[in-house]
């Protein structure tokens, strides 16, 4: 090693000694500082170089969330399929409001505004339970995983225990007939709080709320896709996610 190297490395080891002592503490430390001497034992290496351990990416699987990777896609097929001119996003995550930026116009709302800048992309500050759009008036109403989370003050919002049932009734103001609603909620056999995460449903409950929509597509994830049968399965306060495709009654507008 070179001595501007080995001065380096001095330097890098001294300061995660007294700001960092967590990484050189990780058991994959010593073996980051190996495959670094084995690297620059080469002759053709960068010799512009700088140290940033990633210490925890060498495992057997990709780290996923599969609720929301099947949740996700599910939403994108649909988007894609219904071809609406304009989309509202509610809350979904934030990659997902960006493919849907491609398909079409989208208006993302979110207590935390997107801080990204795409020509198709209105990011705006809002909630679920006070829209900035008139009623009868969106075509297109995307929400996944949010609906549960309304009022429990997770996302800083105020505590309400009629969060969620808000959130279902702005929706129905703002969709125009023949609009298309898609959601995901967690969902169980018995309804259900695990606070401050999230709220559990129960089909009947959502759809007696949601009585202006008719179910047009539905899936269950338990995280893989899997039968409605399994719901009565689940024990104490476990839940799936239920993604529904809805469609508001009456003649599209």
């Amino acid at each position: 090693m070179s001595k501007e190297l080995n001065a380096g490395l001095a330097q890098y080891l001294k300061y995660l000694e007294t700001e960092k002592p967590a990484i050189l503490g990780h058991p994959n430390f010593l073996q980051y500082i190996t495959e670094f001497e084995t690297y620059i034992g080469h002759s053709d290496f960068e010799h512009r170089i700088g140290f940033w351990p990633c210490l925890d990416d060498r495992t057997s699987k990709t780290p996923l969330d599969k609720y929301y990777f099947y949740q996700d896609t599910w939403a994108a097929k649909k988007v894609m399929n219904i071809r609406p001119g304009i989309i509202v996003d509610v809350g979904s995550t934030a990659l997902l409001a960006g493919i849907f930026s491609q398909i079409a116009p989208t208006t993302s709302i979110d207590v935390r505004p997107l801080p990204v800048t795409l020509p198709t992309l209105d990011c705006r500050k809002g909630t679920i339970t006070d829209m900035p759009f008139e009623s009868s008036s969106v075509e297109l109403l995307c929400s996944m995983c949010v609906i549960e989370h309304v009022g429990l003050g997770r996302y800083g919002d105020p505590i309400d225990t009629q969060g969620s049932l808000k959130a279902f009734k702005e929706v129905s103001r703002v969709m125009r007939k023949g609009g298309h609603f898609l959601f995901s909620v967690p969902l169980s056999h018995t309804p259900g709080l695990l606070f401050n995460a999230h709220r559990i449903f129960t089909k009947p409950q959502v759809l007696s709320i949601l009585n202006e929509f008719s179910l047009q597509e539905e899936i269950y994830l338990f995280p893989e896709p899997s039968e409605e049968s399994k719901i009565m399965n689940l024990k104490g306060l476990e839940y799936c996610v239920w993604c529904a495709h809805m469609v508001k009654q009456g003649d599209a507008e």
